[in-house]
């Protein structure tokens, strides 16, 4: 009887010792599974995280290169402008007068909105200058009309009348111009130059070509200002609100008409401003 017990007993601790060891496997293979998910889903992960940065890099370089393009399709059409409005300036280096009829019809052929063509001294900016019916589309649309970031130089649309009549009850007082502020250059990116008082002093003269006109402005300010500036005030209905904004934006008292050039700038705020003003120089 006491080796069956002892057998039993070998019996029941060998079954109990099968019964341990096999417990481990199990839950071995378990953690097998557990793993390989682990595995499959960082890997998975992986591959979608490769996947976005390689859709977000493809955007990227497509944007990149859309708008390098876009600017430069810009220079060349504004250079291309240049040349068509031919030989503006005579030999002695001023502006021939029997040639300014054939530019403005040379430049209302290829955009009937084309008001008068503008330029500064010592910048790159020389440009024929637009209104339209609103002050959006020519904020992607180039003087010939093709879609481009660079846009064109335009007349707030609100500036209806006359600009350079002799009469000085019947000439538009105040003219607002937009432009863009680029970084390859171009449109009103050289405003910013104005900004450094010597070359201000070496350049202050805005000269427009307009009706067979030279219409010269002085440049009396150059500065960095807001959108809420009342250099953007235009509604001068009562007849003291000329002298009143004149006042405001420090112009000079001989100041009967005013032009506001007027860009963007880099600093990130979207109410931020450069603002460039002068008063038209009479001869009479």
């Amino acid at each position: 009887m006491a080796s069956k017990s002892a057998a039993a007993v070998k019996a029941s601790e060998a079954t109990k010792t099968s019964e341990t060891t096999a417990e481990p496997p199990a839950k071995t293979k378990k953690n097998s599974v557990k793993d390989s998910v682990r595995k499959v889903s960082k890997t998975a992960a992986l591959i979608v995280a490769i996947v976005l940065f390689g859709v977000v890099a493809l955007i990227t370089t497509i944007f990149v290169v859309s708008h390098i393009s876009s600017l430069r399709a810009s220079e060349a059409e504004y250079e291309y402008l240049r040349e068509r409005a031919g030989d503006v300036e005579s030999e002695s280096g001023e502006f021939s007068m029997a040639h300014l009829s054939a530019l403005d019809q040379e430049m209302l052929q290829i955009n009937p909105d084309y008001i008068f063509w503008m330029r500064i001294d010592g910048t790159n900016i020389d440009h024929p200058v637009v209104r339209g019916y609103d002050n959006v589309k020519y904020l992607d649309t180039s003087f010939s009309g093709e879609p481009n970031i660079a846009g064109a130089l335009f007349v707030d649309y609100r500036n209806v009348g006359e600009i350079v009549t002799p009469e000085a009850d019947d000439f538009l007082q105040h003219i607002v111009i937009y432009g863009h502020n680029l970084q390859r250059g171009g449109m009103f990116t050289d405003l910013r130059r104005l900004l450094n008082k010597q070359f201000l002093e070496e350049n202050n003269i805005i000269t427009l070509i307009i009706n067979d006109e030279i219409v010269e402005f002085e440049i009396f300010s150059a500065r960095l200002t807001s959108v809420h500036d009342p250099a953007y005030f235009h509604n001068f209905e009562a007849s003291h609100s000329f002298p009143r904004f004149a006042n405001r934006v420090d112009a000079p008292l001989i100041a009967t008409q005013i032009i506001t050039l007027s860009t963007c700038t880099s600093s990130g705020n979207d109410d931020s401003r450069l603002v460039v003003q002068g008063y038209r120089l009479f001869d009479w």
